[in-house]
């Protein structure tokens, strides 16, 4: 795929996008699905779409990956999965981020802080253990 004369073929677009869903799958993303576009005025979009839960498929993240060339986009979009954090830390970021929403929701609604303490307590060794990998004990 040369970088200068933009005449990548779709079968070298094919072999570069097909392993893009089962690398998202080995992050842990769900039923993930990729797509390619290419945009008036020779634009090339990599599209993510990432469903939210296996519950519903239609509520997902979508992350678009853009560039000059089609080699400046999907280097883009495999930088992106590259960074991801692993399957086990994205569910303790999610459980994390739905434990943050029932402390909020307790304090929004005047929750007495008797049964807020708790989960504070939990989401705060939760944080110092994601931020120093260890794993949480029970």
């Amino acid at each position: 795929m040369s970088t200068t004369d933009r005449s990548t073929t779709i079968s070298e677009i094919y072999a570069a996008i097909n392993p893009l869903p089962a690398m998202l799958t080995a992050k842990g993303c769900i039923s993930p699905s990729v797509e390619f576009q290419i945009e008036a005025n020779a634009r090339f979009c990599i599209v993510f779409f990432l469903p939210k839960s296996a519950k519903n498929l239609w509520d997902r993240d979508i992350s678009v990956f853009t560039g000059e060339t089609f080699e400046e986009a999907i280097t883009e979009a495999r930088a992106s999965i590259d960074a991801m954090p692993s399957p086990e830390q994205a569910k303790l970021n999610r459980f994390m981020a739905s434990l943050a929403n029932v402390i909020d929701a307790g304090r929004a609604d005047g929750i007495d802080t008797d049964f807020l303490n708790p989960l504070v307590a939990t989401m705060k060794r939760l944080s110092e253990n994601a931020l120093t990998h260890q794993p949480v004990e029970a």
